[in-house]
């Protein structure tokens, strides 16, 4: 799904996917406590910070918090939303899929992705 975001015009992540990328300098955390059932749906949620904080550009994106949709049966999953934070914790942006526009994939075997649906589904 294509977007435009002025944050990640430099990397060329023009796709919710490449948003919701880990890059080789940031850290990814599963948030057991963000499971969730909605609409019979479930959801959870990763949080993606910088490893050193001192690589955060001025004025840029310090933290994003993927919320991902889960279809446990299928071993599938599918980005619903991701919200971008400033060093301040405040939400700068929210970028949303809409309804019957997810894209449901099936992670590589071994992947944290893998690792994050297990536990979700768990």
């Amino acid at each position: 799904m294509l977007l435009s975001s002025v944050v990640f015009a430099q990397q060329g992540s023009y796709t919710v996917e490449g948003v919701a990328a880990v890059r080789d300098n940031e850290t990814a955390k599963f948030s057991q406590g963000s499971v969730r059932e909605f609409r019979g749906k479930l959801y959870f949620d990763v949080v993606i910070r910088y490893t050193n904080p001192d690589d955060i550009p001025p004025g840029g994106v310090a933290e994003r918090t993927v919320s991902y949709t889960a279809r446990c049966d299928s071993k599938e999953m599918s980005i619903a939303v991701i919200e971008l934070r400033d060093r301040r914790g405040r939400t700068v942006k929210i970028i949303t899929v809409p309804p019957g526009a997810e894209e449901y994939y099936k992670p590589d075997s071994g992947s944290a992705e893998n690792d994050w649906l297990y536990r979700a589904c768990s």
